[in-house]
């Protein structure tokens, strides 16, 4: 149900102090927090994307008959995106938030004893469908690892790394709000894993899923119709390690989309894909870009950057070489540049292919 902040402000106040004098618990079993419920409530002022408040009973409100005919023509809905508790559930939405994504200032980080970055800087806003390009080695999956906190930086006064405007922020938390797919989350799932577990693990940002992960019929119905939409709802008892490398990917694909992120994080995302596949798969990330999800691909495959990215990044050794629009960044002379030999550049209907160039240098 959408519906303005303040409204559901007014149902929300009503069901919390009913919450407490009746002493309700969620569907976890655990009692509702007060401060959590605030909490909920002051994040629907400051403009969060997307709040969930589970409810039940009658709050005796005034104009609790409308409230509760808007929740109940979006119970369908909260069946595909949410955790229904046996009673009415109420969704709020507010527009997206100003904070960026990510944004990183002055970060140094090492790997071992390499170091991948020394004073680099990189913001992704939200909305702003972006492509890093490098060759191999250059630091880009470092970038992604940053974002998931499998990765940090050198502790220095003038070194930021803001998460959706956090400074500080709970990794799994992030995790959940983003839709990852790299060829190290493909290789960590276990071989007798099934297409359906896969995306379910989604849900909790996990690898695979486990005993004491509880997943309501909704959320699993909410798997399968993402299996579907992409194609490949037959893989929904299949093994993972049965499954072709395509087939892997789109399922890996359903898992970052199975929880509606805010925005999809791809590394290199149709490598080992035929040419059909490969097509597929970009349509497939394509139309949900169409549907609002901010698309971050990090790839050195120049082929996989799709029309509606128009802001490039060159990275190079941990250098930011070029940074700005597509068509300024994607020249034969930058990529020559970043991939140290000659190309030759070809572009058709908004795509781009790069072709050895005359001369190779020496």
């Amino acid at each position: 149900v959408y519906t303005d902040s303040q409204y559901v402000q007014k149902g929300i106040s009503e069901w919390i102090h009913n919450w407490k004098r009746r002493g309700w618990k969620t569907a976890s079993k655990e009692p509702v927090k007060n401060e959590d419920l605030w909490r909920r409530l002051d994040a629907l002022a400051v403009g969060h994307r997307l709040e969930w408040c589970w409810v039940k009973g009658h709050s005796g409100h005034p104009d609790n008959e409308r409230v509760d005919a808007l929740a109940r023509a979006g119970l369908e809905q909260s069946r595909r995106v949410g955790k229904a508790v046996g009673g009415i559930v109420a969704q709020a939405v507010c527009p997206v938030s100003s904070h960026p994504i990510l944004d990183i200032k002055s970060a140094t980080v090492y790997r071992g004893d390499t170091c991948v970055f020394d004073d680099l800087s990189f913001m992704l806003a939200a909305g702003a469908h972006t492509a890093i390009l490098g060759p191999n080695g250059a630091g880009k999956s470092t970038i992604l690892k940053l974002l998931s906190g499998e990765v940090h930086c050198l502790p220095k006064d003038e070194t930021s790394i803001r998460v959706f405007g956090e400074a500080q922020w709970n990794v799994w938390d992030v995790r959940k709000r983003l839709g990852m797919v790299s060829h190290d989350l493909q290789h960590q799932y276990m071989e007798h894993v099934t297409g359906l577990k896969v995306v379910l693990s989604g849900y909790y940002a996990s690898i695979g899923t486990y005993g004491h992960q509880d997943f309501a019929d909704a959320q699993i119905a909410r798997a399968r119709v993402v299996l579907e939409e992409l194609g490949v709802g037959f893989l929904t008892d299949r093994k993972f390690s049965e499954m072709s490398t395509g087939e892997q990917r789109r399922c890996l694909l359903a898992r970052a989309l199975v929880h509606d992120p805010i925005a999809l994080v791809l590394d290199e995302p149709t490598s080992g894909l035929d040419l059909t596949a490969t097509f597929h798969y970009l349509d497939l990330v394509r139309a949900h870009m169409h549907k609002g999800k901010t698309l971050l691909l990090v790839t050195h495959h120049i082929h996989e950057i799709p029309p509606e990215i128009e802001r490039v990044v060159l990275l190079k050794q941990g250098k930011i070489l070029q940074d700005g629009n597509k068509r300024a960044i994607l020249t034969e002379t930058n990529l020559s540049a970043l991939f140290d030999c000659s190309v030759s550049l070809v572009q058709a209907n908004g795509w781009y292919q790069a072709l050895p160039g005359q001369s190779l240098p020496h």
